[in-house]
């Protein structure tokens, strides 16, 4: 046994790195598993009745690119909370943009600085309307549930 000593640190060694990426490829793994499901939506009315059926709120992003998925900042990446809202995404080359720049409640959006982030319940009512997307810790603090 004291003659292969110098063998079992060598093997215990190389194992060490194997596991520790090994433990980076499970940790990426989980992180695509959770966030695969969710997707910006692009129909408001879409996004409204689900939102009703469901009892969530509607978080509106209004950005100059179209989101498709939580890629990039502006889109929503490294957001856990995003899943307890209906996402809802619009570009200004939308019908419903167009709509929505006639209403006064979305006075920002007429001096076109995008991106714009609202939450809205499923009357149209403005519950957060913010220039960035909220933080981890404001999503914590945000309502997730019509009440």
């Amino acid at each position: 046994m004291k003659k292969y000593y110098k063998v079992y640190y060598l093997i215990g060694f190389l194992a060490m790195p194997l596991f520790i990426l090994l433990l980076v490829f499970l940790y990426i793994h989980l992180n695509q598993l959770a966030s695969e499901n969710l997707y910006w939506g692009h129909n408001k009315s879409f996004a409204f009745s689900q939102a009703s059926r469901e009892g969530k709120l509607i978080l509106l992003s209004v950005t100059k690119k179209r989101c498709d998925a939580l890629y990039g900042l502006e889109c929503g990446e490294g957001k856990p909370d995003l899943g307890a809202y209906v996402l809802l995404n619009l570009i200004p080359s939308d019908n419903d943009f167009s709509s929505m720049i006639s209403d006064d409640r979305f006075e920002e959006l007429k001096s076109g600085e995008l991106p714009r982030y609202y939450l809205l319940n499923t009357t149209g009512e403005i519950r957060y309307s913010s220039r960035e997307l909220p933080s981890v810790i404001d999503m914590r603090t945000l309502p997730k549930s019509e009440k």
